[in-house]
């Protein structure tokens, strides 16, 4: 059966063609770079759907990131530090798209035309990521890291299609291994690991004697291209080391300057320990100890510098919260519902991994605005089949 990317709520295609357009990137539009349009058309849109569709259920557990919400916008309006408006409105957004698109009337018809709709992205997100890692111009693969925030919207890719295989599409395996090869293609080690990883921590009820092969091979995977030339050379200084020498404190291992944005941080995070800095701050420490550059690679650090533990903890806990909620509805939905829900829960360890070494909370294009794109799609499309459901009952 044919589908249109048009047969979609509006809000719905501009996320998915959005997130597709960030992946190209490097061009802007009235002096607006694509990537930052990519996140802030969505969120236009989606208050502009909240303020037409107030009225309407809002099918979105919003109780669940009020705490986190309130305590952003209090941070960035107490801040006075450089971009703190931005970024902290970056931190949100996905949750703002993730609620509006709950709050449209999403039927089974309407997931089984994002299903095909974002089973054909990945197919062009593959195709621009060999692109732009040189691979398509030069017929070679690349010697260097590239394209980290890429990869994020490839694992969040392989969340729904690792959720799609353990309900039974067999062909959603293919599509999650063409996803997973390309950090290896691009040399993105951390998104080596997480995408790698993606399959084996799926929450899907996926069997686990699969669940158990697919970890060793990806670690029989892992082995063998942490020991190949290409990855030996971006990992050590000296182009060589074994597995034991992946240590901060190993002079040979090459952390791209991490280990010394961290300490900057670290050393700070006693001065305001509970409730942190202030929004955005550490980007001013940063860019003032290395200029040109703003964020530190380690989203918890950045968390803990800005909002101290109090932040830190209340984040922590409504994505568990989170996830625990999707899980749950998972368990009680069905069909692509079932599917949207699971992948969404999934996400999230594979959010909190990327955390650890890069960016990921301010890739809204990237990867939060699909993610809770899912979430809203998911709830709206449970709570109208339940209700038409009751009304059907209420009809006998």
């Amino acid at each position: 059966m044919k589908t249109n990317l048009r047969e979609l709520p509006p809000l719905v295609r501009i996320v998915l063609v959005l997130t597709l357009v960030a992946t190209i990137g490097g061009t802007q539009i009235f002096g607006f770079r694509i990537v930052g349009l990519a996140w802030f058309i969505p969120l236009v849109f989606s208050l502009v759907v909240l303020s037409e569709n107030f009225s309407r259920h809002i099918a979105f557990p919003v109780k669940i990131w009020v705490m986190w919400g309130l305590f952003v916008i209090i941070h960035m309006v107490l801040s006075d530090a450089v971009h703190s408006l931005q970024r902290s409105v970056m931190l949100l957004v996905p949750i703002v798209v993730g609620v509006a698109v709950s709050s449209l009337k999403i039927t089974d018809h309407h997931l089984f035309v994002f299903e095909k709709q974002y089973t054909r992205m990945s197919i062009i997100f593959f195709v621009i990521a060999l692109f732009k890692a040189g691979v398509l111009t030069s017929l070679q693969l690349p010697t260097t890291g590239a394209l980290a925030a890429e990869i994020m919207t490839g694992a969040m890719l392989c969340c729904l299609f690792a959720a799609s295989y353990a309900l039974g599409n067999a062909r959603a395996l293919f599509s999650w291994i063409m996803l997973s090869i390309i950090p290896v293609i691009t040399l993105t080690r951390a998104g080596m690991v997480v995408t790698g990883l993606s399959f084996t921590l799926t929450f899907s009820p996926l069997k686990l004697w699969k669940r158990v092969l697919s970890f060793l091979a990806v670690l029989a995977a892992g082995i063998a291209i942490f020991y190949s030339d290409r990855v030996q050379k971006i990992m050590f200084f000296s182009g060589s080391g074994v597995l034991a020498d992946m240590s901060l404190s190993n002079p040979n291992f090459a952390t791209s300057g991490r280990v010394y944005i961290w300490s900057l941080l670290q050393e700070g995070v006693g001065e305001a320990p509970w409730f942190g800095h202030g929004a955005n701050v550490s980007e001013e420490l940063i860019s003032f100890y290395i200029p040109g550059l703003a964020h530190p690679h380690n989203d918890w650090l950045r968390f803990q510098y800005d909002y101290g533990y109090v932040g830190v903890s209340i984040f922590s806990v409504c994505v568990v919260w989170q996830i625990v909620d999707a899980w749950l509805m998972a368990r009680k939905s069905s069909g692509r519902a079932k599917v949207l829900f699971y992948a969404a829960a999934s996400s999230f360890p594979v959010f909190m991994l990327f955390m650890l070494t890069d960016n990921i909370v301010l890739y809204a294009a990237f990867f939060g605005n699909f993610q809770f794109t899912l979430l809203g799609l998911a709830y709206s499309s449970h709570y109208h089949h339940s209700k038409e459901g009751k009304i059907s009952q209420t009809g006998d």
